[in-house]
Parts: C-alpha cells; sequence; structure tokens
C-alpha cells in the first residue's frame, strides 16, 4: 500500500496526543507531521487529518489546508471538541450534529473516509471568553469547561487507534481489489 500521512493541527496539545496514538497503531508506511510542516499530500494515498473544533467548524488554517492540498484525496478526520465532554441534552446534539455536518461540508471535494471525534479539553482561555460573550448559549458553555477537564483520557486514545486500524484496513481491501482489476 502507499504512504499513510498522519497530520493535525493542535492549540493545547489535545489533538497531537490522538495523532500519535493513530500514527503509532498504523500497520503501514506512515509520516507524521504538524500541519504547518506539510507543503503537500501529493505522495500519499491516505490522510488523516486532525484538529480542534472552534466555534463549531475546523479552524480557518485547517479549512485552507483542505482547500489548498486535499481535492480528491481519501482523507480520515479526526478532531476533539469539548462539547462531547458536557451532558447531553437537546441542544447539544443539535450542535453537535452541526459541528461534523460543517466539517464534512469543509471537505466535501476529498474522499472521506471516516470521521472519528472524541472529548478534548476546553482551555481556560476559552471558556474565560466564552463566559464574557453577550450571548447567553456561549456563557452557559464556557461554564461547562469543568466537564471537559482530563480529556481526551486513554479509553478516548484507545478508541482513536481503534478508528484509524479500522479505516486503514477497510481502505486496504479496496484499493487491493481496484488495482487487481488493472
Amino acid at each position: 500500500m502507499a504512504k499513510t500521512l498522519v497530520t493535525f493541527y493542535t492549540q493545547t496539545g489535545n489533538t497531537e496526543r490522538i495523532a500519535r496514538s493513530i500514527y503509532q497503531c498504523l500497520p503501514v508506511e506512515k509520516d507524521i507531521r504538524k500541519l504547518s510542516e506539510v507543503d503537500s499530500a501529493d505522495l500519499y494515498k491516505v490522510i488523516f487529518l486532525g484538529f480542534p473544533i472552534y466555534n463549531f467548524e475546523p479552524p480557518s488554517q485547517v479549512k485552507e489546508f483542505i482547500r489548498n492540498h486535499l481535492y480528491g484525496k481519501n482523507i480520515a478526520l479526526f478532531m476533539t471538541m469539548a462539547l462531547t465532554s458536557v451532558p447531553v441534552n437537546e441542544q447539544i446534539t443539535q450542535l453537535y450534529n452541526l459541528t461534523i455536518s460543517n466539517c464534512k461540508a469543509c471537505a466535501q471535494n476529498s474522499n472521506i473516509l471516516g470521521v472519528f471525534d472524541c472529548p478534548g479539553e476546553l482551555s481556560e482561555k476559552t471558556a474565560d471568553a466564552l463566559i464574557k460573550s453577550p450571548d447567553p448559549q456561549l456563557r452557559s458553555f464556557g461554564m461547562l469547561r469543568h466537564f471537559s477537564v482530563g480529556f481526551p483520557n486513554e479509553n478516548n486514545i484507545s478508541d482513536a487507534a481503534s478508528f484509524a486500524k479500522s479505516i486503514i484496513m477497510s481502505f486496504e481491501k479496496i484499493y487491493t481489489i481496484e488495482h487487481s482489476r488493472s
């Protein structure tokens, strides 16, 4: 199988922890790089792209990378978000669905092999900014920071590795079948 890239954008280190777990478990030729270190994705058949969620979507750096480098590429998205660490209610479920939809829309010109999300710790700085927001929904979310402390945990990291193995196994089967027909 061709080379696989694990690349990520991180602010607090949460997404990097997940990226390293994914990288370590992949039984294929692979590279791991911070998003800012990737000039081209041309050498790779599969790209695992990780990022934290900001405002219910990928950060601008990630959206730009997808636009500039991942057109038509086989990608698996993995993300950390504090949203999944708080108690679930109808509003949280709607925001979660919006977030996943926004992420997939950013990568609509890529072949999305899968999406993985796990809780990430909401930084104190972000929580403070949310609490000061005039928007009551954002203020209430900022006050839920304590639920996110300690994430991602070892179970989340293990789940990320399982996700990555599953993606690679499925892709290898499809890749092998397609190339045996050639």
